[in-house]
């Protein structure tokens, strides 16, 4: 007995105090291993384009996607300000059937900036969309469509989404309209659409879970749409996985031209947008104010001029959920002649989506281009620093719009990026942008052809209008990246 005591008492030793015994030696011996720097931030949704916190110089970067065929294509171009060369890789998705990723090796020497032709390596499929993956991160990345009826310039995003919004959609006098979505990851997405009017939604059965198999690009295209609207909305919203869409569009008769660009893949309480015009050049401008939620918004519009205390005030907006509610510039009593600003400021924090069309005079006819515009995030942190990948080829005037966000006039400095680092472009050392109010500047010979930095010394907000091709008139507006 005495035995069998000792024994169960040894047993209901080791049971309790080795443990306890192993726990603090380790504690000595055993150093928990350093966090990782996370790659990308929560999987929260982020704000267009790129993840709130995060600077824009990351590891890897998604692009919405160029046409292929019929004379178009397009590039990735990726600026390296470093004083190391970077080393990635490129990896071009397709939508043509069976055809999988291609991959290609690349390195940009220090301080340079590397174009690469996305048709030279994957020419099968009607759109090609493109991930740039650079080892230890640096650089940053956009990309550029070329079609016959213009070139259009995008940033590219440094996350994917499991949804993305578009307020501005036109499809009158067959106008033509693809949604362009990218499955990056192995597994399979599946994805839901809906199509939203001024007076109803839209869920057709047949864009249902839609699967988007790994590794591949899935394209809507004006068959799937619909047809003779000269405004509606649309999230596409994946049930599964995370995905990034951009859209394409081609305008005929009253709008003209060619857009392509990534969608909003969230909603913000603001919208910013330094470009805008009131006769003479501009034939119309019109804001697409989206509400993807499920309660009302109460939005204001506030327009800026070339001065100092000018501005256009109209009475608030509301948009309904799920509802799109067009607003144009005509809608605003007494706004300047001229360049022009604007917000668009939920004043009951429901988040909302809203893009630009400028449709300007070009030779004899006219160019339309679509913008999405900057989000809450970049403004209430107040961003002074503004990059682009890719600069103006032609010294036109009006290539960089920049609005001052402050109550003073700021002083902006443009640079170039080149073999001597970031270089102050001469005569750009100190542009001066009246107190919130807005200012076009234009580029000289010496500053073509390479990327830009513009820095505020207090807020602003950096809009390009660029060539639409060398042959082509007209300008194709595009936001600078924050950062």
């Amino acid at each position: 007995m005495s035995w069998s005591v000792s024994r169960r008492a040894l047993s209901l030793l080791v049971l309790l105090v080795l443990p306890v015994a192993l726990l603090i030696g380790a504690m000595f011996v055993w150093k928990a291993p350093a966090r990782a720097t996370a790659r990308f931030a929560s999987l929260g949704l982020p704000t267009t384009p790129f993840v709130p916190g995060q600077s824009f110089i990351t590891a890897t970067w998604f692009c919405p996607g160029v046409p292929n065929g019929q004379g178009s294509g397009g590039a990735v171009v990726i600026a390296n300000p470093a004083d190391q060369p970077l080393v990635g890789r490129l990896t071009v998705f397709t939508d043509a059937d069976g055809v999988g990723p291609t991959e290609f090796n690349f390195e940009v020497t220090a301080r340079e900036t590397l174009e690469l032709n996305l048709v030279g390596v994957q020419n099968q499929g009607t759109y090609l969309s493109a991930m740039v993956e650079i080892n230890g991160g640096g650089g940053f990345v956009e990309q550029r469509a070329d079609t016959p009826d213009g070139n259009a310039v995008s940033p590219c995003s440094n996350s994917t989404s499991s949804e993305w919004h578009f307020a501005d959609n036109y499809t009158l006098n067959d106008s033509r309209e693809d949604l362009i979505i990218t499955n990056p990851f192995p597994d399979d997405a599946i994805v839901n659409f809906q199509f939203v009017s001024s007076d109803g939604t839209r869920e057709p059965g047949l864009l249902q879970g839609v699967p988007v198999p790994g590794n591949s690009v899935y394209v809507v295209d004006q068959s799937q749409l619909s047809k003779d609207e000269i405004v509606f909305a649309l999230s596409v919203v994946a049930s599964r996985g995370r995905v990034v869409v951009g859209r394409a569009q081609h305008y005929l008769v009253e709008r003209q031209g060619f857009t392509l660009s990534l969608g909003a893949p969230s909603g913000s309480t603001g919208w910013w947008f330094a470009d805008g015009e009131n006769p003479a050049e501009a034939y119309f401008e019109r804001f697409s104010i989206y509400n993807p939620s499920d309660r009302d918004a109460v939005v204001q519009p506030d327009f800026y001029g070339l001065t100092s205390n000018t501005a256009g005030f109209v009475d608030e907006l509301t948009v309904p959920a799920h509802r799109v509610v067009s607003f144009s510039i005509t809608d605003v009593p007494g706004l300047p002649t001229g360049r022009h600003g604007s917000q668009f400021i939920s004043m009951n924090d429901v988040p909302i989506v809203v893009e630009r069309a400028i449709t300007r005079r070009a030779g004899a006819g006219v160019a339309t281009t679509v913008v999405l515009g900057v989000p809450a995030y970049f403004v209430e942190v107040g961003t002074t620093r503004w990059s682009m990948a890719i600069g103006s080829d032609q010294p036109l005037d009006g290539v960089l719009v920049v609005l001052n966000l402050g109550a003073d006039a700021a002083a902006v400095a443009v640079k170039a990026l080149g073999p001597g680092g970031e270089v102050d472009i001469a005569g750009l050392e100190s542009v001066l942008v009246p107190a919130l109010g807005v200012a076009t500047i234009a580029l000289p010979d010496t500053a073509l052809g390479q990327p830009l930095i513009v820095v505020g010394n207090q807020p602003i907000i950096v809009e390009r209008s660029l060539p639409r091709s060398a042959t082509l008139s007209g300008r194709s507006g595009s936001m600078a990246m924050p950062g």
